[in-house]
C-alpha cells in the first residue's frame, strides 16, 4: 500500500482528535465534568499527540529514507509516536496531579526509553 494512502487517514483521524481535544478545551471544563471529563481529556489529548507526532516522524523519516523505505519502518514510528505521546501526555498528568517536577520527569523519561529499547531488543532477537 502507498504511503500517501496511509497518510490520508493518519491526517483525517488526527484532524478529528485534534478538533475534539480544542472542543474540549474551549467549550467543556473538565473538572465541572467529573472524572469521566478528565478522563476524556487525557485520552483525547494522548491520541491527538499520537497523531501529531505520527506525522511529524513519518515526515522526518521520508526526508532521510525516502517514501519506499518509510512504509518499512511504519510499525516502529507508530510505536515511536505511541510512546512520544504516552510522554508528553504523563508530563501533563503529573502537572494536573501537582506531582511534576524535574526527577519524576526523568524517571517518565527514562521508563519511556526503557520501553523503546526492550521493544527493539525484542525485534532485533527475532530477526535472528
Amino acid at each position: 500500500m502507498l504511503l500517501s494512502s496511509y497518510l490520508f487517514g493518519i491526517r483525517f483521524f488526527t484532524f478529528l482528535t485534534v478538533c475534539a481535544l480544542l472542543g474540549i478545551v474551549f467549550l467543556f471544563d473538565p473538572s465541572e465534568i467529573g472524572n469521566a471529563g478528565i478522563v476524556l481529556f487525557f485520552l483525547i489529548l494522548a491520541f491527538a499527540l499520537i497523531g501529531i507526532f505520527l506525522l511529524l516522524l513519518i515526515s522526518i523519516y521520508r526526508k532521510m529514507l525516502g517514501d519506499d523505505t518509510a512504509v518499512v519502518y511504519l510499525m516502529s514510528i507508530l510505536r515511536q509516536s505511541i510512546l512520544l505521546a504516552c510522554f508528553i501526555t504523563g508530563i501533563f498528568l503529573f502537572q494536573y496531579l501537582h506531582i511534576l517536577v524535574w526527577w519524576d520527569s526523568a524517571l517518565l523519561f527514562v521508563f519511556i526509553l526503557l520501553i523503546e529499547f526492550t521493544f527493539r531488543y525484542f525485534s532485533h532477537s527475532d530477526n535472528k
